[in-house]
């Protein structure tokens, strides 16, 4: 099966509108639908390694709550775990943002929804600044590990501090790299980029987003029979 490709904003809209509708529908019925949802995106999007990962932390986060649902004294912790169990279909559909595409094509797929610079830029560097990152994470552990220094339970805040303050450091380099990235590509500049991306919404785009409509108003029709 060939790969489908879809518009990024399709996923910012989606993880968008999905988490602010547990305020209005049963949230056992969004959380399944979500579930199926991202993972039938997964298999569209050929990304068949990434859903296997996901639906392994989903079930340890499942056991995990049951689990403590179980165990007396425990439950208040099982009520921050399924909270966080909610939101796992978003957050990995979000991973696909940050991982798949790259800041021109987000550049490109942002400006055709005719949104203000400014949040285009903010948009655009936020997504690829947590990669970046993420891998600036993993230098400073591997820095860390080639001193001899490792992370202790017996000195927590002092292990803590040696994960923190280079971190903090890195980071204000890292927002003016990305920042000065950006620029360079032309991402303030006052007309319409050209881009070698064309991204524009295509039929599959508009029918993922009507079956996900299509299922929150399932969920609305669910609560009323409730």
């Amino acid at each position: 099966m060939k790969a489908v490709k879809i518009n990024p904003i399709v996923l910012i809209i989606i993880n968008i509108i999905a988490p602010s509708m547990y305020i209005f529908m049963s949230g056992k019925y969004l959380q399944i639908y979500l579930l199926v949802f991202a993972s039938a995106l997964f298999i569209l999007m050929g990304r068949f390694k990434r859903l296997a990962g996901f639906w392994v932390v989903y079930a340890l986060m499942m056991g995990l709550y049951y689990l403590t649902m179980q165990s007396k004294g425990t439950e208040f912790l099982g009520l921050f775990i399924i909270v966080i169990v909610q939101s796992v279909p978003c957050i990995a559909l979000a991973t696909i943002l940050v991982t798949k595409y790259n800041s021109a094509q987000l550049l490109s797929a942002l400006e055709t929804m005719h949104i203000p610079r400014v949040l285009v830029v903010a948009v655009t560097i936020t997504l690829k600044y947590i990669p970046t990152f993420r891998r600036e994470f993993s230098y400073i552990t591997e820095s860390m590990r080639l001193r001899g220094i490792g992370f202790t339970w017996k000195q927590p805040v002092k292990s803590f501090q040696y994960f923190i303050v280079p971190q903090l450091f890195r980071c204000a380099a890292l927002a003016e790299e990305v920042t000065a990235a950006g620029l360079v590509k032309g991402i303030d500049a006052p007309m319409r980029r050209t881009s070698y991306y064309e991204e524009k919404v295509t039929f599959i785009d508009a029918l993922v987003l009507i079956v996900f409509v299509a299922g929150l108003a399932g969920g609305f029709v669910w609560k009323q029979m409730l």
